[in-house]
């Protein structure tokens, strides 16, 4: 570990192998944690050449907000996974459950107006898994009335 002075004080810098040992993580996440400015990182010190060779240049300070970060960004993950799992699953199985478009082609409808109807509350569905879902029993009310009012129409 190296030391250098920063703003008055006299602070331990990590290499980039070191600080990536201490978060348990491969030095390109060392990498993309400096992309993201989440670990601090000082000049490197420049030589004659203009070349820099390796060198710690990272402070520890900054490893608990690392730890934090990727912390959120695993937990952010699982969120991700669980959702992808869930999606074409239906919410339950006590009903059947029937997605937009197969409702859409039930009532004659298309399935963005489906979805539209869903969305805006004025068809009874559930959102789970990424889409809306609509139980069968209310499916067949919508079908019958949809029926009921062409009829009507059609009769003047």
């Amino acid at each position: 570990m190296d030391t250098r002075k920063i703003g008055g004080n006299l602070v331990g810098l990590l290499t980039y192998r070191e600080a990536a040992r201490r978060l348990g993580v491969c030095e390109a996440t060392v990498r993309t944690l400096l992309r993201h400015g989440v670990l601090e990182q000082t000049p490197p010190p420049a030589d004659g050449d203009r070349r820099v060779r390796a060198h710690a240049s990272i402070n520890p300070d900054s490893l608990d907000r690392a730890r934090t970060w990727l912390e959120q960004r695993e937990t952010e993950r699982e969120k991700q996974r669980q959702r992808r799992e869930q999606h074409g699953n239906p919410p339950d199985v006590d009903h059947v459950w029937l997605d937009t478009a197969t409702v859409a082609a039930m009532a004659g409808l298309t399935v963005q107006w489906a979805q539209w109807m869903a969305r805006e509350g004025k068809m009874p569905a559930t959102f789970h898994g990424g889409q809306y879902w609509v139980r069968r029993e209310h499916a067949e009310v919508i079908v019958a009335a949809r029926a009921f009012a062409a009829r009507a129409d059609a009769r003047g």
